[in-house]
């Protein structure tokens, strides 16, 4: 699942205004601020500590930057000189000013090249900046000059199309008037860094009176794409292809965020493919939050919550981090984004948040549009106030009764559509109320919970559109309680998106019951009992005994990120309980036992084979000292069994790389190769003279 992990303050900022940014350091996890425009500190995330710093008399006019090509740490001064030193350098200020003709508006990292961005929009590689610098540039003009020193550059990225065309692209506004664009400059094949024609994309809706809340460059399909805020909440999506039209900004609407005020300013920041981290101001509260948006599904996923809001703010990303400049304050969020799951996102959309009639609904630009689309109050008291029922029919919802939906053919055709899909379709009709209610379940053989009180609380939560992830933790916690084993083995089958927090906890309680069950079976097995007697004992017993099994097998079929899941058995299963399972899962590898067909969450396979080597992995990882350290010979010989086993299965393999080979060649109908050692043409026999 996608969720932030942990927060905590990187280090103060001095002057917010006159924070510069971050750039990523030589070494990975390391970042460089540049504080106060005179102070360059490089901080190791993972420690917080700082590795280095550097303090200098004239003062910085962008963010110090590492080139990989040279090795060195680049540093722009008064938009006019140069500075590049190495990490041993102890004294900034001694080395050699390199000076430019041009204004340096910003300095880019692009992978192991630097990209330098002069004011008038034009850029080069640092090296041929470098090399260039001296040569004759007509910078004497006060129209170029005047142009330069009123725009004002801001998040330029270098992104990489899917046929492997670079681009840079930047905001510019003009300080003057207050115009606002976003530049596109193809970069050339051969890197130069020299650029072609550029585009200019004006951000701006025409005659509509709002403004850019926030904005952003993020990783689309090959494609980067502009995603913009305004301040009525829209959200707008435009594609940055090589065919795109200026004309075509904004974009196409997307949808509203209703989470945050957007009439203060956003950040926004793309982080990941389909992901977007946007800060604001709370809506209807006071205080800000950090949201992980989904640009896919258009559903917010997770949130981190500020008590105060400051307008000044901004966005990196570090690996898995998220840096976050909030007023005096340079905090860090660590966030993880696993693969996109829809049942997932099912509800994440629903917001306790307050909203207006109109924020409820996508809405168009059209006014006529708009009036077609929403059922609001206002408008059914307008049309009761004049009684103008021709009108007021136009607006009615169907309702099923009066106005119906479909008719009974159409509904008795696509239930029986959906049941040839090998849906289980649960059908419940009220007489009385003359409703019915159909519920879908994605396993064919779930028949619903026995106990009426868990199957009532369930249906309510799917009915509010709460997510798999929401359903199934309230209710394995509920059923963990109520020590009901086979309601647990029901909604383990019924939900596919459990948390592994969830899964620890519920295999902790499985386990305990095993335990129980295989220590009175073992001390059953022990003693000389009557058959005739005590059958009847003996048929519940192996009845308890299965269906524990049954539902453990059940939770093991279940899908699972191994990072995650190991941290919470090492909390929640004891050791005992571990080496039973790792017995009770040789004994499935070694039988004709199988396990459940399940959807997969994560890029990992779900054969049964696999499926259990990854618990053994699990296991192994999560209680490795203990194991180690053990001296019982029932778990040295478990463990030799287990060794083995791997030694069949590699033996097996090896055998398998040859006749891998053989079916190739039968399915691409390669012939096979003949003996060369036989001949036609020749032979040769060898005689013996006695």
């Amino acid at each position: 699942m996608t969720k932030f992990i942990t927060y905590f303050n990187l280090c103060p900022i001095p002057e917010p205004k006159e924070f510069l940014g971050i750039s990523p350091d030589k070494d990975d996890g390391n970042i460089i601020t540049t504080l106060g425009k005179n102070i360059i500190i490089i901080i190791k995330i993972s420690t917080q500590k700082q590795i280095r710093s550097w303090s200098v008399l004239e003062k910085l006019s962008c963010k110090v930057v590492f080139d990989k090509k040279s090795a060195k740490y680049v540093g722009v001064f008064g938009n006019k000189s140069l500075r590049c030193w190495d990490a041993t350098t102890s004294d900034v200020n001694k080395c050699k000013k390199l000076k430019f003709q041009k204004h340096i508006a910003d300095l880019v990292s692009s992978g192991d090249e630097t990209l330098v961005l002069y004011s008038d929009g034009s850029c080069e590689l640092l090296a041929s900046a470098i090399e260039s610098r001296k040569e004759d540039v007509n910078t004497s003009n006060p129209q170029i000059l005047e142009l330069s020193s009123s725009l004002v550059f801001s998040n330029p990225s270098v992104h990489v199309m899917a046929n492997g065309n670079r681009l840079l692209t930047y905001f510019e506004r003009n300080a003057n008037n207050g115009d606002y664009h976003l530049i596109r400059l193809p970069l050339k094949s051969e890197g130069r860094g020299m650029v072609e024609a550029p585009k200019r994309f004006r951000l701006a809706r025409d005659n509509l009176n709002v403004n850019v809340a926030g904005a952003a460059v993020i990783e689309g399909e090959g494609v980067p794409m502009l995603l913009t805020i305004w301040s009525d909440k829209r959200m707008f999506i435009l594609s940055l292809g090589d065919d795109v039209s200026p004309e075509r900004s904004p974009g196409n609407f997307v949808s509203l965020l209703t989470q945050l005020k957007a009439d203060n300013p956003l950040s926004v920041m793309g982080i990941s493919k389909h992901f977007v981290a946007i800060y604001g101001a709370n809506h209807g509260q006071e205080g800000a939050s950090l949201l992980l948006y989904n640009t896919q599904y258009k559903v917010i996923k997770t949130k981190q919550f500020f008590k105060v809001f400051f307008k000044f703010s901004n966005l990196w990303s570090v690996r898995d981090h998220i840096v976050v400049a909030m007023g005096q304050n340079l905090s860090v969020v660590k966030y993880r984004v696993l693969k996109e799951v829809l049942s997932e996102l099912v509800g994440t959309q629903v917001s306790h948040d307050y909203q207006t009639a109109n924020e409820m609904d996508y809405i168009n630009e059209e006014d006529v549009m708009e009036e077609c689309l929403q059922y609001s109050a206002e408008i059914q008291t307008y049309y009761n106030e004049n009684k103008d029922q021709d009108k007021m029919s136009k607006f009615n919802e169907a309702d099923g009764f009066a106005i119906p939906f479909k008719g009974p053919e159409d509904f008795d055709t696509e239930l029986n559509a959906l049941r040839q899909l090998n849906l289980h379709a649960d059908v419940v009709q009220d007489d009385a109320a003359e409703a019915v209610q159909i519920t879908l379940m994605s396993n064919f053989y779930d028949e619903g919970f026995s106990c009426l009180d868990i199957q009532m609380i369930a249906q309510h939560l799917e009915r509010l559109e709460a997510s798999e992830h929401e359903i199934s933790e309230k209710l394995l916690t509920m059923l963990v309680r109520g020590n009901l084993l086979e309601d647990i083995g029901v909604c383990l089958r019924r939900y596919t998106n459990i948390s592994e927090k969830m899964l620890s906890k519920v295999l902790n309680f499985i386990l305990k019951k095993y335990v129980k069950e295989y220590k009175t079976n073992a001390r059953c097995a022990s003693e000389q009992m009557d058959v005739e007697d005590n059958s009847d004992a003996e048929v519940e017993k192996t009845t308890k005994s299965s269906e524990t099994r049954n539902v453990l097998n059940v939770l093991l079929a279940c899908s699972f990120d191994s990072e995650t899941l190991e941290l919470y058995i090492r909390q929640d299963v004891e050791y005992n309980e571990v080496v039973l399972l790792l017995h009770h899962l040789y004994e499935m590898l070694t039988t004709d036992a199988e396990l459940e067909e399940r959807p997969s969450l994560y890029d990992t396979s779900t054969e049964f084979e696999l499926q259990l080597f990854r618990w053994f992995g699990v296991l192994l990882n999560s209680h490795f000292q203990k194991l180690a350290l053990s001296k019982e010979v029932a778990l040295i010989e478990l463990l030799f069994k287990w060794h083995e086993l791997f030694q069949s299965y590699k033996r097996e393999i090896v055998e398998l790389q040859s006749v891998a080979a053989l079916l190739y060649n039968v399915v691409e109908r390669k012939p096979t190769l003949k003996d060369k050692s036989s001949s036609k043409w020749y032979s040769i026999e060898e005689v013996y003279l006695f």
